[in-house]
């Protein structure tokens, strides 16, 4: 199959006003509406997205017709300055998107609204995921209703594997035999284990029974030292240092080396999102090559592994004017149309599971790979301290990435551990 190819547009933009009917459904006067709303979406503006906007303001202006939506793409990499500069005073959204793992760290600096009441009478919440809207809570509050939901799936190359004569692998002991055939037959590296990469790292763990960290009462334990994670992290390094299937050019680094290699038939396997299939068009010196990549669901040491349920929520920013109007407009974007239709433009799976047997994801064997992997999904521990531990602080990866340089795992480990306890628990300001 050949993957769609998604064009780059402005950063900001305004949506330009179209003209409807209605009447406050939400309880809401329209005289008294705001002549606009902003939303903030993180990542790059591209063509589907707008189009999808362009949707979702037509779609309010039926009970709103002189507010205009304006929308402004924030870079992933942005996020957090932009939002820290909001909270100062500066240029602030109605509605904001936020990574479905940052909810909780957001609510406890006060950048968010309660949006509980809100929720509770949006009938739309109850058939969402509900461990994903709980995800969206803080200290017992609503925070954030999840948007979209998106997973890691394992891709290969379909031709080399028929080649082989091997199916894809669904087992550890799999995926190294796979790789080494891969590498043997092929001479490139059969997978790809960058050490930067929780998401990949978390679900070696979890398919082996391990946990990072639990929640004990009011106190969290790190797990890195459990004989099951510690098990998984080991083999998850030796795929770089003992079985020597993953190159060392993936030391230190996160998965967007892998996926340039993939796109150009330098790496046999990797684990990566189906967000990941544009950037691959882009970086394809021959786009033929992407016609051979498939995906599989992530091998697990005895099965399919659990795949972090990655995703965004929808909040509403803490210091919008218009906080009733702002919710409005969320359950516009969220619901079941609106947030399908964002999950189809932006290549993610909408937040109600009972969408995820349509034809449309199960025709597509991407698509159908990735929604089977949605069937086994976990979340990382919902503490406003996560964020301090794993992006700032890097602590799992780094400790592989020690690992695979070669120092004691014994001392790496209890080491990362005694440092993940203490920040988890770090006081919550």
């Amino acid at each position: 199959m050949r993957f769609p190819k998604i064009a780059a547009a402005s950063t900001v933009l305004l949506l330009a006003s179209a003209c409807g009917g209605g009447g406050g459904e939400g309880g809401t006067d329209p005289a008294d509406a705001p002549e606009s709303l902003t939303v903030w979406v993180m990542g790059t503006s591209q063509d589907p997205l707008v189009e999808y906007f362009d949707g979702i303001e037509q779609k309010y202006q039926e009970t709103y017709p002189e507010t205009a939506v304006e929308v402004e793409f924030i870079p992933w990499p942005d996020a957090q300055q932009s939002i820290n500069n909001a909270m100062a005073g500066g240029d602030a959204p109605d509605v904001l998107e936020v990574g479905n793992d940052q909810v909780a760290n957001w609510a406890s600096q006060g950048a968010l609204l309660d949006i509980s009441e809100q929720v509770e009478g949006w009938e739309e919440a109850a058939d969402m995921d509900q461990a994903a809207l709980e995800y969206g809570t803080f200290d017992g509050v609503q925070y954030g209703v999840p948007w979209f939901s998106g997973v890691r799936t394992l891709y290969y190359r379909a031709d080399w594997l028929q080649d082989i004569g091997m199916e894809p692998p669904t087992t550890w002991e799999e995926l190294v035999d796979v790789a080494k055939a891969i590498e043997e037959e092929k001479d490139v590296p059969g997978f790809a284990a960058p050490t930067d990469f929780t998401n990949g790292i978390a679900s070696f763990i979890w398919s082996n029974g391990g946990e990072i960290a639990v929640q004990n009462g009011d106190s969290w334990e790190g797990r890195l030292t459990d004989p099951a994670t510690q098990e998984a992290i080991e083999f998850y390094a030796g795929l770089t240092s003992e079985e020597k299937i993953s190159p060392q050019n993936y030391v230190g680094e996160n998965e967007l080396v892998p996926l340039a290699d993939m796109a150009n038939g330098q790496v046999g396997m990797y684990i990566d999102g189906g967000w990941a299939l544009t950037s691959m068009e882009e970086q394809a010196e021959d786009p033929a090559v992407l016609e051979e990549i498939a995906a599989a669901p992530l091998p697990g040491a005895d099965g399919m592994a659990p795949a972090f349920a990655g995703g965004s929520a929808l909040t509403v920013f803490s210091a919008s004017e218009h906080p009733e109007f702002a919710f409005e407009l969320l359950e516009v974007m969220g619901g079941k149309e609106g947030g399908r239709d964002y999950a189809d433009a932006g290549g993610f799976f909408p937040a109600y599971p009972e969408m995820l047997d349509d034809e449309a994801y199960q025709e597509d064997p991407t698509t159908a790979a990735a929604a089977e992997q949605m069937t086994e999904t976990k979340f990382f521990p919902p503490t406003p301290k996560w964020n301090a531990a794993d992006q700032d602080g890097k602590i799992l990866p780094g400790a592989v990435l020690d690992i695979v340089r070669g120092e004691d795992p014994d001392e790496v480990l209890a080491a990362a551990n005694e440092e993940l306890t203490s920040i988890l628990n770090e006081p919550i300001e």
